[in-house]
């Protein structure tokens, strides 16, 4: 289960509004509010977006880390880049495309479609993927380096 609770925690120690950060994401503060108190999932952009924002990790925003550091911080969250660390990541465990959508509960051509970049990844599956494959969020996104 994601943990939003820090999303809000953030804001208010860096002292900025909902409204505030609803506008530096070109989003409606009641959009904004809804991700902070768990109602809706934040779409991983916008969440790649807070992470270069406040200089803190993916996985630490989301709870899955108290370390905040994001060291190697790539701006810009970049569809294909992601896609390409997915598609590592599944070839390093020698899975097939199907295996991974099983783990996730969709279908095959999702994966293809998440591998190529054609569409991104929901933040909900990442974080199941994350999980799964035991490495962070923000290695996956391009913000670190895969395998360490």
């Amino acid at each position: 289960m994601i943990d939003y609770t820090k999303l809000k925690d953030i804001r208010e120690d860096n002292e900025i509004s909902q409204e505030e950060m609803a506008k530096y994401l070109n989003i409606p503060r009641s959009t904004y509010s809804m991700w902070e108190i768990g109602i809706s999932i934040i779409p991983l952009p916008y969440l790649c977006k807070l992470s270069d924002y406040f200089n803190f990790s993916v996985d630490y925003i989301l709870g899955l880390t108290d370390n905040r550091s994001s060291k190697n911080l790539i701006k810009d969250f970049d569809i294909k880049t992601l896609g390409n660390n997915l598609k590592e990541i599944r070839l390093k465990h020698e899975l097939s495309q199907e295996n991974v959508a099983d783990i996730l509960g969709v279908k095959q051509p999702c994966i293809y479609k998440y591998e190529k970049g054609l569409i991104c990844i929901s933040t909900s599956n990442l974080y199941k993927f994350s999980k799964e494959f035991k490495i962070s969020m923000n290695e996956i996104c391009g913000k670190g380096k895969i395998g360490k």
